[in-house]
């Protein structure tokens, strides 16, 4: 076959390959899309599934390359249905393939040994859970006063009592308690993040 000919028969394959513009885009995946989904269905890829998503995106992507590998025209009345078909199993293969990467990943990861679990603890959640409440803390202080900003670093970070706290600024307890009141107040929003930290 002559250099000219190769060309041609290049050029065919290229007009062969069908690709999916965007004027098309969007009525093709009202029509087209519930293929994926019933090949999840049938998987039993539910919407609980946490990658659930993860497998639409990649059914829509092998959708879009069942059409534009098609052999014939699926916009076609006589072959609407064998593209649907065509596109059902190249999804379906793609999906139980992702699946099986999926399992053959998850059962070569072993869990920690009973023993190193009790040897060594995770100590990480607690160092997060510190780190957590300090930059509470922290937000909390821009919405105090001054006295009230120090009475909340004596009384949390200092674990001064009320009267311990009265002395270093020579005031009475009772002002101490209108102090605390009034922090109690302001910080109300903060409560239920405080108790979800704990």
């Amino acid at each position: 076959m002559s250099v000219q000919g190769l060309v041609t028969l290049y050029k065919g394959m290229i007009e062969m390959v069908r690709k999916l513009s965007i004027e098309k885009e969007t009525a093709f995946f009202e029509y087209h899309s519930r293929i994926v989904f019933g090949v999840l269905k049938r998987e039993g890829i539910k919407r609980t599934h946490p990658d659930y998503d993860d497998f639409v995106q990649q059914g829509l992507l092998k959708l879009v390359e069942a059409y534009e590998s098609f052999p014939e025209d699926p916009e076609e009345e006589a072959f609407i249905y064998p593209f649907g078909g065509f596109a059902f199993k190249k999804i379906q293969w793609h999906i139980k393939d992702l699946r099986r990467k999926e399992y053959r990943l998850s059962s070569n990861e072993l869990p920690w040994p009973d023993l190193m679990q009790e040897n060594y603890p995770d100590r990480q959640s607690q160092f997060e859970n510190e780190c957590l409440i300090m930059d509470l803390f922290k937000e909390m202080l821009v919405y105090l006063t001054k006295k009230e900003q120090l009475y909340l670093i004596d009384a949390v970070i200092h674990r001064l009592t009320v009267t311990e706290i009265a002395k270093k600024y020579q005031v009475s307890r009772k002002t101490i308690y209108q102090w605390r009141k009034s922090i109690i107040v302001k910080l109300d929003p903060f409560l239920v993040q405080l108790k979800a930290a704990r």
